[in-house]
Order: structure tokens, then sequence, then C-alpha cells
């Protein structure tokens, strides 16, 4: 048995060498993002050391849309003249959304209890009509006195 090779002529062809690389960008805006780097992290650090002199943790706060939300005491809230009102009725929710649960456990505990009810009735009926169909086939075989 011998090896035999095969030329393939589709990768051997020069348009399917790799490209060329492209360009290197010039480095005159790269100073510029490094100083934007430094503006901003000396406006946190100096955000952060206010806060901790006044003796309490920063909020973290965040913009989603139109409103913005604050971690404050393990909660997440809304912060603004609106977001006042959207916590109230977050938690106003919250309290219904528990309520409606507790309600909904509660029909759903006393629907399975008629349902069981429903199911012994039944197994009662079937009882009694077996009994009734067991009487009556004994009074049709025993014969009448006139």
């Amino acid at each position: 048995w011998q090896k035999k090779t095969v030329d393939m002529p589709l990768f051997s062809r020069s348009s399917f060498r790799t490209p060329k690389k492209p360009p290197r960008r010039k480095a005159e805006s790269l100073p510029n993002i490094s100083h934007l780097e430094d503006s901003i992290l000396s406006a946190d650090s100096m955000r952060l050391e206010h806060t901790e002199r006044e003796g309490h943790q920063p909020a973290i706060a965040m913009k989603l849309g139109d409103h913005e939300v604050s971690f404050e005491d393990g909660q997440w809230l809304v912060s603004g003249s609106q977001g006042v009102l959207g916590s109230r009725d977050y938690v106003r929710l919250q309290k219904q959304n528990l309520r409606l649960l507790e309600e909904n456990n509660l029909l759903k505990y006393k629907v399975e209890l008629l349902l069981d009810m429903l199911a012994a009735s039944n197994a009662d009926c079937l009882v009694l009509q077996r009994e009734l169909e067991a009487v009556r086939k004994v009074q049709s075989q025993t014969p009448r006195k006139r």
C-alpha cells in the first residue's frame, strides 16, 4: 500500500493569499484618552473621599431611561420626584401581590377540599346504588305472596 499525495489547486492559487494588514492608527488620540481617564478617576475619588468623611457609604445610582434608581440599605429605590411615589407604589403593590397570593392559595385549598368531598359523595352514591340493585335482585327472585 502506497501513500498518494494529491495537489489541491484551489488553495494554491495566488488569489487566496492572506490579505494585507491594515495601516497602523496614529497615536495622537491616546494622550487625550488617558487625560480623560485621569480626570474621571480623580472626580470619582474626590466624591468617594467626601462621602467617607461624612460617615456614610456612597449610594450606587443608575439612570434607567427616565428613572433613576439607587441602592440604599439593601434595597433598590427609585429616586426623584416621581420616584418617591413609585417606590411607595411598589411597596403597596408588593403587599397586594402577597395578599392575593395567599388568597389564591386558600381558594386552591378550598377547591381541592370540595373535589375530595365530591369524590367521597360519588363513592357513597355508587355503593348505595349497588346495594339497591342487590335488594331488587333478591326481591325479584323470591316469590310474592298474594
